[in-house]
C-alpha cells in the first residue's frame, strides 16, 4: 500500500515538551517565494482551456489575491493584485464561450461562477466598482440556473460543479465583501432545492440515508463530488448560523441522520469509502484514497462543521482518527497539491489545530511543509498534470504555506468551517 500511493512519513511524531513546534517563518516564506517565482516563469496558461478555479488561470489568480490579503506576504509581492488581474483576464476570455450554458453559471470550482466570484474579490480590492458590479451580475446568473432542475444525468448538487459549490461561493463572497450580497432568502432557497433533491434520490434508491446524491450515476461520499461537500454547505447555511438553529426540524433530522450514517463508515485506519458502491464490492479498505477529493482529508471539513454545530464528541474523535491516517499515509506520491497532495494533508492538521489548539497538530502541519523540500519526496513525487494550478499544483501549495504563517486563521480554499 505505502509504495503504491504514498511514501513513508520520514518524521518522528510529536513528543510533548520537546519544543518541536517552533515555526520557521523564514523557511516558509522562502518556499512561497520559490513557488511563486516558478509559477510566474512557467505558467501553463496556454494548455488550460477553461480558466476555472480547479486547474485554470482563475485558481492561480486566487492565489495572488490571497498573497495580497495576507499581512505576512503582501510586502513580499507588491504586484500580487496586478498578477491576479492579468490572470483573471485570461480566465474570463476563456470562459466566454460557456457563459450561456445554464449549468456553468452555478458551477463554482469547475465553471464560470468561481471565475466571476474571484474576479469580484479582486475588483473590490482594486476599488474598481464598475467591474465589481459586472462581476456580481454575472455571478448572480447562477441563482435562477441553480434552481431550474432537481436532477440531471450528471447530478446538480456536488461541490465541484453543482449547487453546493455555488453556495460555497456565495458564502465566500459575502464574507470577503463584508455584506450580504447574496441574501439569506436566496441561500435558503438553494438549500431547499438541495434537500429536495437528496430526499427524492433517496426515495428512488430506497436508501437508509434520508439524503443521498449522485454524480454521473455514482453515489460519491467525498468532499469534491459527494455527500461530504454537500452536507458541509448545508450546515454552513443561514439555517445553522442562528441560536437556536432556524432550520426546519425535518431538515435537521434528515441531515443529522445522514451525517451520522456517514460517520459510521469510517474504517479502522480512519478512512472512508470513495462511494456507496464500494461497500458492495468488497474492496480492500486499506486501498481507499487519502485525498481531499475522495477520502478522510476532505471529510474532516464536514465533520468539523458538525462538531461545531451539534457539539458531539464523536465528530471530533472521527477527525482525530482521520488526522492520524493523514500523518501515517498522507505523504502522497501525487505531489504537493491540495486536492490529492501533501498540502491537502497539511490543511487537515491546520484544521485540527484550530479546533483543539493542540500543538501536536501544528507540529504535523510544519512537517508536511518540510516534506516539500525532502529529497526523497522531491525525487519520487509525480508531476501534476497542471503543475501551477490551485487544486493540483503549486498555487494551492502556496495557499497552504500562507495559512501556515497564520494558523489561527487557516482554512482550506472555499471550505472555511469557522464562519
Amino acid at each position: 500500500m505505502l509504495g503504491h500511493r504514498c511514501l513513508p512519513n520520514p518524521f518522528p511524531d510529536f513528543v510533548p515538551g520537546e519544543g518541536q513546534t517552533a515555526a520557521n517563518d523564514k523557511q516558509i516564506k522562502s518556499l512561497i517565494k520559490l513557488y511563486v517565482e516558478t509559477i510566474l516563469e512557467k505558467n501553463d496558461s496556454d494548455v488550460d482551456e477553461r480558466g476555472d478555479l480547479y486547474v485554470g488561470d482563475a485558481g492561480i489568480s486566487f492565489m495572488f489575491w490571497k498573497l495580497h490579503t495576507s499581512e505576512q506576504t503582501r510586502p513580499m509581492f507588491p504586484d500580487a493584485l496586478q498578477h491576479a488581474l492579468a490572470l483573471m483576464g485570461n480566465a474570463k476570455e476563456k470562459c466566454k464561450q460557456h457563459l450561456k450554458r445554464a449549468s456553468d453559471r452555478f458551477s463554482f470550482i469547475c465553471g464560470n461562477a468561481g471565475i466571476y466570484a474571484v474576479s469580484a474579490a479582486i475588483s473590490a480590492a482594486l476599488h474598481d466598482t464598475n467591474t465589481l458590479s459586472m462581476d456580481l451580475d454575472i455571478f448572480k446568473t447562477g441563482i435562477p440556473s441553480s434552481l431550474e432542475k432537481l436532477h440531471t444525468k450528471t447530478g446538480c448538487d456536488d461541490f465541484m460543479q453543482g449547487r453546493a459549490g455555488y453556495l460555497s461561493g456565495c458564502y465566500w463572497l459575502n464574507e470577503v465583501l463584508g455584506r450580504k450580497e447574496i441574501p439569506d432568502d436566496v441561500l435558503i432557497s438553494i438549500c431547499q432545492k438541495i434537500v429536495q433533491s437528496g430526499r427524492e434520490y433517496s426515495r428512488i434508491r430506497k436508501s437508509q440515508s434520508p439524503l443521498i446524491y449522485q454524480h454521473h450515476g455514482t453515489q460519491y461520499l467525498g468532499a469534491a463530488h459527494g455527500m461530504c461537500g454537500i452536507f458541509h454547505m448545508l450546515l454552513d447555511s443561514p439555517w445553522f448560523r442562528t441560536t437556536p438553529i432556524s432550520a426546519p426540524e425535518d431538515v435537521v433530522r434528515d441531515l443529522k441522520i445522514s451525517i451520522d450514517l456517514f460517520v459510521r463508515l469510517q474504517n479502522s485506519v480512519g478512512n472512508f469509502p470513495v462511494s456507496m458502491e464500494d461497500l458492495s464490492t468488497g474492496r480492500d479498505p486499506d486501498r481507499r484514497l487519502v485525498h481531499w477529493c475522495h477520502g478522510a482529508p476532505g471529510a474532516v471539513y464536514l465533520l468539523a462543521k458538525a462538531y461545531l454545530i451539534f457539539n458531539e464528541e464523536k465528530y471530533l474523535t472521527a477527525i482525530r482518527h482521520a488526522g492520524d491516517l493523514v500523518w501515517n499515509r498522507g505523504v502522497l506520491r501525487k505531489g504537493p497539491g491540495i486536492c490529492h497532495g501533501v498540502a491537502g494533508g497539511g490543511y487537515v492538521f491546520l484544521l485540527l489545530f484550530r479546533l483543539t489548539n493542540e500543538m501536536m497538530y501544528h507540529y504535523r502541519a510544519l512537517k508536511f511543509m518540510e516534506l516539500l523540500t525532502n529529497p526523497v519526496f522531491q525525487e519520487q513525487a509525480r508531476m501534476p498534470d497542471r503543475p501551477q494550478s490551485l487544486f493540483e499544483g503549486m498555487a494551492g501549495t502556496v495557499c497552504f504555506l500562507i495559512d501556515l504563517l497564520d494558523p489561527e486563521r487557516a482554512s482550506f480554499p472555499f471550505m472555511d468551517v469557522f464562519h
